[in-house]
This record gives C-alpha cells, structure tokens and sequence, in this order.
C-alpha cells in the first residue's frame, strides 16, 4: 500500500495548490474576525462561531503551510532562511509604524471631542501598536530557528521529536521570562504575557517544525489521490474527537465559549497542535478534491482567481488589512462600533485592502518593467 503511494525519491516537487486556495480562504476569515478586535468592538453570535472554529486552524495555517513551503522552496539555505529572518521582524516594526499612522491621523481633528474612556484607549492602543508583535514577528523567528536546523543538517524525526517536546513544554515556560530591562523585555517577546504580544513563537513554532516534517513526506507522495484519501479519516476522526470532547468539557455558551477559546487559541498545548494540524489538512484534503490540483491549472471563475490572488499576496493583505480599522476606530473616537456595523465594515476593509494592494503591485510592475526596458 505505502509503496503504491510513496516513492524512493523525492517526485512531487511542484507547487501544492490545495495549500495556496486554503490560505486565500483564511484571508476572507482574518477580514471578517479583525473587524471585531481591530476596532474593539462587542461580538455577535455569527462573529464568535466563526472564531470558535478558525481557532482550530487560523494563525497555524500561516505558521504550518511556510513550514511546509520551505522544503519546496527554491532558496532553502541557512542564510536565505537567516535573511528571511531578519526581513519579517522588521517588517513587523515597519507595519506597527504604519498601524500608529492610520490610529493616529485624524487625532489633530478629534482630539478635543475625545471623552476620557476615548483618551484611555487611545493610550492602550498607542501603547499595543508601537510594541506589536504579529504574524511576521513570529515567522521572522522560526526562520532563524529553521536556519539553524538547515545548518545542523537536522533528519525529519529530529523536527517531530523536537516539535513534540516544545509543545509539551510551551505551558511551563510561558510568560517566565526575567525581570530584568532589555533582555527580559526581548525574552517576553518570545514566551508571551504582556498586551501587545499577539502570537509567541513559543507556541507556534512547533506547527512550523510539524509543516517541515510533513512537507519532507509530502514530497516523495507519487499518488496524491491516495494520500488523501488515507490520510482523510485518520482526520476526520482527529477533528471529530476534539469538538466532541471541546462541547462535552465546556458547554455550548457561545460567550463562555469564545473567552476559553480566545486562549487555548494562542496557546496550544500538544492535543491543540495536533487537533490543528488535522483540521488544516482535513480543509486541504477537501479543496483538493474539489479544484483542479494541477498547479498550471488557471482557474476560470473570479472566486477561485481572487482566493488565489490572495495566497500570493498574502503578506500585503495581512499587513494593510489593519489600517482601515485601525483609522475607522479614530475616526469613530476610539470607541466601539455596535457589532452590526463591524459586517460593512468588513466589505470596506476588503475593498480598500484590495484597491492598496493591487495599486501597489501596478506600480511596482510598472517601476520593474522600466527598468529592464532602460537596461535591456
């Protein structure tokens, strides 16, 4: 059986393209959960469904799937990982300079309407956006852990053992960091437990370790249907256990449901970590037999071209998206939305994030193309 599906050498080496629709499918998620926190607004019932079961895939997608990317990468060395690295931080601290830019502008203009709770979250928000550490944070430093790992020449079972042990771990270490300036400062960023830390790398490097593994299996994957279907009631059964056991352990409160979730969401012990990565794959498994897996396949329907689009994009949107809440809650006087409002607010989200990406990308285009007509 397993010979019928795996091969010797590595033959399945092209671009996984049930991965890149799955990414474009969580994009539409962040937009619509974002609304809600990036404006500070109460949440609906619909809103904390969604969130319930994002949780279970969500910020793992974008930390398992570049895992998994990089053994396909073309430009796998320790120093494109070290370089890699060190670009994501800073692209963290450049994006929380422009997230206090939209926060900040139309504050000349409202400042002497503000009422002193606006005055105190504005102070909070100040306070969070300058210091932020997101996404690109995180995947900044799991770059440089894979880039010692490359280095060290690590085998496949060393990314699983060690992936395990951080996520066993990750609950006894987190928010231990030392009272002391600047490193203990530097180590909180890395272990959690302070407000503008979103997502550790404590957590979630173990989903990156995970996506190497997987992503070294995957490619001696000769027979792709088959995997899938293999692979596809192991997790079913997997995501199947969790919910049960979720709803047995905690009710079907959607309120006390989304504050339990709100946690265990950024700080996955091992049950978590593996439950996700099922639900990741069960999503994965689903879109590849449901779209052309061919990665010359070009999609005819604006869906599948925009969720595409999406994927190969993906660090734009994530870093831009923000601005239009972040400048909606200024020129709501730092105060809440009624969560009715946070649904169109979504839809202006998703065009005014389009209209910026996709003008940035015309200029850069345009600036590219230039130059190789000067130089050619």
């Amino acid at each position: 059986m397993l010979k019928s599906i795996f091969a010797k050498e590595e033959v399945n080496t092209g671009r996984q393209r049930e991965f890149d629709y799955l990414k474009g499918f969580l994009m539409i998620l962040i937009f619509i959960i974002h609304a809600f926190q990036g404006t500070l607004s109460p949440k609906d019932d619909v809103m904390r469904i969604i969130y319930i079961f994002n949780s279970m895939s969500g910020a793992a997608v974008f930390i398992f799937v570049p895992g998994f990317g990089s053994t396909y990468s073309r430009k796998s060395s320790p120093g494109e990982y070290i370089k890699g690295g060190v670009r994501f931080v800073i692209y963290q601290y450049l994006n929380n300079a422009a997230y206090l830019a939209a926060y900040l502008l139309p504050l000349p203009f409202i400042f002497q309407s503000l009422s002193e709770s606006s005055r105190d979250t504005l102070e909070l928000g100040i306070e969070i956006y300058g210091q932020y550490t997101n996404i690109f944070f995180i995947s900044g430093i799991i770059y440089l852990v894979l880039a010692l790992l490359k280095k060290l020449k690590a085998n496949t079972l060393v990314y699983v053992l060690l992936g395990t042990a951080l996520s066993v771990a990750a609950p006894f270490v987190y928010g231990r960091s030392p009272d002391i300036p600047v490193p203990g400062y530097v180590i909180r960023l890395m272990i959690g437990e302070a407000n503008f830390v979103s997502f550790t790398p404590l957590y979630f490097l173990s989903y990156a370790l995970f996506g190497v593994a997987f992503g070294r299996i995957f490619r001696r994957v000769k027979d792709k249907k088959r995997f899938w279907l293999c692979l596809l009631p192991v997790c079913l059964v997997i995501v199947a256990v969790w919910w049960i056991i979720f709803f047995v352990q905690y009710g079907f409160d959607l309120t006390y449901l989304y504050t339990t979730v709100n946690y265990t969401y950024t700080h996955p012990d091992l049950w978590h970590v593996i439950a996700g990565i099922a639900h990741i794959l069960l999503m994965a498994c689903v879109i590849f037999f449901v779209i052309d897996p061919s990665p010359k396949a070009q999609p005819k329907n604006p869906v599948s071209k925009q969720l595409l689009y999406y994927n190969k994009h993906i660090s734009k949107y994530y870093a831009l998206h923000m601005l239009t809440y972040l400048f909606a809650s200024a020129i709501h006087f730092y105060v809440p939305f009624e969560s009715r409002f946070c649904w169109p607010l979504t839809i202006i989200c998703m065009v005014t994030t389009e209209i910026m990406v996709r003008g940035y990308n015309k200029v850069y285009d345009t600036v590219i193309s230039r130059k190789k007509a000067k130089s050619g």
